[in-house]
């Protein structure tokens, strides 16, 4: 035990034993104030769960210039000589420390969880950063804040045993906390995170914060926002996870999807999922479960030295992996430039997998300004990478007035080799990237392109090619009148239903004459939309 401590419940138990059993007889529970041996004089409360205790303590803060309030929930029976790992939850914009446990069933869910749950409070719209002069919740939580509960509480004084989670504003601050303090924390998550702070100018008192978004302030905005924040967790050693409902209002689920694919084209480890629900605390309660044991695994695997650890930081599985990546961080570069170029021109997207990447657009379309984002082995996105979780660098920062979509030969291979995945679940997953590029880019025209066949080594897959086609034609008749389908593939088969000998290089990939056929084709799509040339 760590020496000088006391434990507030139990010293409490002790001198108050008559009062706990009378209140117990008549509420079911017990809400008495008591002091705590501390180093800061604190006024403390505590209510009982099943098996949770939710000490409140008020202490000073140095960084606030003013006293602030903390929850901490834990084990109701605890060993006298046990430390515990620590989690610490935030509140979202508009809360205080008492959001967590006054509107989830947290005590219960902590029941018989060997942790410290910490709730501080940042404020209605602290944001979890410094913004001087009283507002500086960084400097308090990570600096006093920490201090204290190790002062006062049994809790293992070491990063590997400190987590970091929170819900919206606080989602924003569990990331931006654990990116800029990686040894701190062990493990950082967040639900309906506010992840991209520069998406939100003029809302919820963030220009308090940091000052208008301007140039002037652009770069203080960037400094604190998780979606710029990425490149900290290539080498932080933090497992990190979050989540979103697709209902969330809020514009949430954009700037998840955007740390999550900025995560991804680096290559760093981390768990992201979406759900149904809204930006609510139904959905919070709901949700901490999962976040609670995703921390308390992180805790035993380092505490037990696990011999197969969760992957953290930047792990890239094979070299398809590592030249996604390459070319997700080349998107991105690229599309700085064209942001700083300030042009008025919308470029062509050709989005795609070795086919588009392969492509000489300036060769074959010099007239039009046409952005090449195509990579070689790249599948539609069921699972953690493809095009699904690429669509910002790839599509949406450019703002393109067309988007031609090429792709689906690389799961179809996986199809006909073990079955998995089910060309409906391609073709759904085809649908989505198609439903997301019209809802960020509503006045781009998409034009969704058939596969050609493939003969040789590769004349497995041509037998799934014409289902493929045929289905994701679909999502092209009538759906909307902005989206074409383009056939390539009746001028590339042959009459045995391969692709013919004389358009390719290695029975998969056109040859030059091959992708003449290409040209024509898109050339006819693009007159058909209405879309002209950007140069005479």
């Amino acid at each position: 035990m760590r020496k000088g401590w006391t434990d507030p419940v139990k010293s409490f138990a002790l001198r108050n034993l008559s009062a706990i059993l009378s209140l117990v007889l008549l509420l079911g529970l017990s809400a008495t104030a008591f002091d705590v041996s501390a180093q800061s004089t604190a006024v403390t409360t505590q209510s009982l769960s099943k098996k949770s205790v939710s000490t409140t303590v008020t202490m000073w803060s140095r960084a606030l210039g003013r006293e602030t309030t903390y929850t901490v929930i834990m084990p109701a029976e605890r060993q006298p000589d046990t430390r515990y790992p620590v989690l610490y939850l935030l509140h979202g914009a508009y809360g205080s420390y008492r959001d967590w446990p006054e509107k989830t069933a947290l005590l219960d869910y902590a029941a018989g969880r060997p942790l410290l749950i910490v709730c501080p409070d940042g404020g209605e719209f602290g944001w979890y950063v410094d913004s001087p002069p009283n507002n500086n919740y960084e400097t308090f939580l990570t600096q006093e804040l920490i201090a204290d509960v190790e002062a006062r509480f049994p809790a293992l004084p070491k990063r590997e045993a400190r987590g970091i989670c929170g819900l919206s504003m606080g989602g924003h601050g569990a990331l931006s906390l654990a990116a800029k303090h990686p040894e701190l924390f062990c493990s950082a998550s967040a639900m309906s995170g506010i992840l991209c702070l520069t998406n939100h100018p003029g809302k919820w008192h963030l220009d308090d914060r940091f000052g208008p978004l301007n140039e002037q302030n652009d770069a203080r905005w960037r400094a604190h926002s998780v979606a710029d924040l990425v490149d900290r967790f290539t080498t932080a050693g933090i497992a990190l996870y979050f989540d979103v409902g697709t209902s969330d209002a809020t514009g949430a689920v954009a700037d998840n999807r955007l740390v999550h694919e900025r995560l991804a084209n680096r290559g760093i480890a981390h768990t992201y999922a979406e759900f149904e629900g809204g930006h609510t605390w139904r959905y919070w309660d709901w949700r901490i479960s999962a976040h609670l044991r995703f921390h308390l695994d992180r805790f035993n695997e380092l505490r037990s030295g696990s011999a197969s650890p969760s992957a953290v930081g930047a792990v890239f599985t094979d070299n398809l992996h590592r030249h996604y990546s390459k070319r997700c961080l080349a998107f991105e570069a690229e599309n700085a430039k064209w942001r700083k170029a300030s042009t008025t021109s919308r470029p062509i997207v050709l989005l795609g997998s070795s086919s588009i990447e392969g492509l000489k657009e300036r060769q074959l379309f010099p007239n039009y300004v046409m952005v090449n984002r195509g990579i070689s082995g790249d599948r539609i996105g069921i699972g953690d990478r493809g095009i699904l979780h690429r669509l910002e660098c790839s599509v949406f920062a450019l703002r393109p007035r067309a988007v031609f979509i090429l792709n689906g030969t690389n799961d179809l291979s996986a199809t006909a080799r073990t079955g998995s995945p089910k060309i409906s679940e391609i073709v759904a997953t085809y649908a989505e990237v198609v439903a997301r590029i019209c809802k960020e880019v509503p006045d781009a025209k998409i034009f969704i392109v058939s596969c050609t066949p493939t003969r040789d080594a590769y004349a497995y897959i041509s037998p799934l090619i014409p289902k493929f086609n045929a289905e994701v034609a679909k999502l092209a008749n009538g759906q909307d009148p902005a989206i074409y389908y383009v056939d390539t593939y009746s001028d590339c088969v042959g009459t045995d239903g391969l692709l013919r000998e004389e358009l390719s290089r290695d029975g998969l990939h056109l040859n030059a004459a091959g992708y003449e056929i290409v040209k024509a084709r898109f050339l006819e799509a693009m007159a058909k939309a209405n879309i002209q040339p950007d140069l005479p």
